[in-house]
């Protein structure tokens, strides 16, 4: 590929995924709010409905989660940036992606563990 050909391809992509794009947010607010509490949040959420749900219900429960972790991730890569000290950002998205990776296996285990019909994840019994 030349460069314009990479170029077109990048004017191709809605803005949110371009590699040009930098975020506006605030690094903490995208991280802590949107990262931490949010997706601590859906995952309660989630192993709430574990026994309450059917398998299609929770498994669909479980894609919207990963894709929200995926989305986070690409939020906090693009607000990384906005910081006062640059480590910071490096470090948030260090862990962003290792919590993304960690949110897409403990979605996979849920779901067999859903599907071998276990009650109590994490908890047992």
């Amino acid at each position: 590929m030349n460069a314009d050909s990479i170029d077109s391809v990048h004017h191709a992509l809605p803005t949110w995924l371009s590699p040009e794009t930098r975020g506006t947010r605030p690094l903490w607010r995208v991280f802590w709010i949107y990262g931490v509490f949010c997706s601590q949040l859906l995952f309660a959420a989630i192993l709430f409905a574990f026994d309450k749900t059917g398998t299609p219900l929770f498994a669909l429960a479980l894609a919207g989660f990963a894709s929200y972790s995926l989305l986070i991730t690409r939020l906090v890569w693009v607000n990384a940036d906005n910081v006062r000290d640059l480590r910071y950002g490096q470090v948030a998205r260090f862990l962003t992606v290792a919590w993304a990776l960690n949110a897409l296996l403990m979605s996979g285990f849920l779901l067999l563990s859903h599907l071998g019909d276990h009650s109590r994840p994490l908890i047992g019994g």
